[in-house]
């Protein structure tokens, strides 16, 4: 099995609380497989390639706009010429209430996720991407560059200015979408494109009832068939993938709503709100009301006494990994909320809280996995993780191997 890259569950990865993040990047050659968690726009400014999402293989071309929706899986298969493009990282679910709420006043009804998976690419024309680029440059005024955390002071009605932009552009690519017939070519594998579906489909069903029976019986395939799927391409068992799914709809909901417990528990497809907040507390760390108090309404301006304790937080964080350290003692600790430790930490060592600490963890592991005879389980556990299972994805997820492959392959070359 090939080895599948999990991208971040937020749209930022300093600032949780963000409809949207722009940044421009650029790739050389192919890529491994991505499975993303929010949907994105790649706007092409350069660039020739093409890129396979789920069964669909696209044709990137010069001022093409890609469209991708949550647990859809990507991957760029031939690059001729570089590519450099724009990476608009949004909310789906936010945006998408937005629009139905606009939709049913107007007593229309449209699904532009349906609309926009149908049609992953467009090719406007030169009129058209000027619209576009405007509309793009309007939103990165607001919210900044995410790689060079260029964090703009946040304006008047910031969140409603950024929701129309955003709701703006999707209508754009609708239309033209629309007005231009792009042929898609599908790729050859009727096995693949069966089972490219099952994690949106988990995704857009998670207020279900959603069994490895029931899901199994929906794809047609064997309760083993699509565990060992899962668990082959996510490093989740089933279960632990929809809770995964289900954790980040909640943090979401607890972000940018006032939604009861009861109400979000019953959105998201928990039993009830005791059910949510035992998960949601056993995978983040805290309570998911503990959780809405600190990231909603925390100031992001840059404090001026953040390098002076920068490296004093650092240290702090290295003496501190292997134990159950969060992102709430260092806050305390420097007197700074949350957005401020990522972004020093993304400035300073270019990864945020939780990405440091699991650097760090692995790298350790490596040491422990090269100089002891120690179980895989009393590794994880001496390092900070809690079991196995989430050391093992962590490890896979920077080394592209297990643990168990790491250390046989050290033996074998010494």
């Amino acid at each position: 099995m090939r080895n599948y890259e999990i991208q971040t569950a937020f749209t930022s990865s300093y600032d949780k609380r963000k409809l949207c993040s722009y940044d421009i990047e650029v790739i050389n050659e192919p890529t491994t497989p991505l499975i993303h968690q929010q949907s994105r726009f790649l706007v092409f400014f350069t660039g020739i390639g093409k890129i396979k999402i789920d069964d669909k293989i696209v044709n990137i071309l010069p001022h093409a706009i890609i469209s991708i929706f949550p647990w859809q899986i990507t991957e760029v298969i031939e690059v001729g010429q570089p590519l450099q493009y724009i990476k608009l990282v949004y909310n789906m679910d936010f945006i998408n209430q937005n629009m139905k709420i606009q939709y049913n006043y107007l007593k229309e009804q449209f699904s532009f996720e349906k609309e926009m998976t149908e049609h992953p690419v467009i090719y406007p024309s030169l009129q058209e991407w000027e619209t576009f680029i405007k509309t793009f440059d309007d939103i990165k005024s607001e919210v900044g560059v995410e790689s060079i955390l260029d964090v703009k002071e946040e304006k008047l009605l910031a969140s409603v200015y950024v929701t129309n932009k955003l709701m703006e552009v999707i209508i754009w690519y609708l239309r033209i979408a629309h007005k231009v017939d792009v042929k898609i070519k599908e790729v050859e594998n009727p096995d693949f494109d069966e089972r490219a579906e099952i994690f949106k489909y988990l995704y857009s069903h998670l207020g279900a009832k959603l069994t490895l029976s029931s899901v199994s019986k929906q794809f047609f395939m064997s309760e083993s068939s699509l565990a060992k799927y899962c668990m082959d391409v996510t490093g989740y068992t089933f279960n632990d993938l929809v809770n995964q799914m289900r954790i980040v709809k909640t943090t979401e909901f607890l972000i940018y709503t006032d939604v009861t417990l009861n109400d979000i528990a019953e959105l998201v497809g928990f039993t009830d709100a005791s059910h949510l907040s035992k998960t949601f507390s056993k995978k983040i760390g805290v309570t998911p009301n503990h959780y809405r108090k600190i990231n909603q309404n925390l100031s992001i301006e840059l404090k001026n006494n953040e390098r002076s304790v920068t490296y004093d937080m650092i240290s702090y964080i290295y003496s501190r990994f292997t134990g159950d350290i969060t992102e709430e003692d260092v806050c305390k600790k420097f007197n700074m909320s949350i957005n401020e430790l990522n972004r020093v930490l993304l400035y300073v060592v270019e990864r945020n809280f939780n990405d440091f600490v699991n650097y760090l963890r692995i790298n350790y592991s490596c040491e422990l996995l090269l100089s002891t005879d120690d179980t895989i389980v009393d590794i994880a556990i001496a390092v900070g993780f809690n079991n196995a299972r989430t050391f093992t994805n962590q490890f896979q997820k920077q080394k592209f191997m297990k643990p168990t492959q790491f250390r046989k392959n050290i033996e074998c070359n010494i």
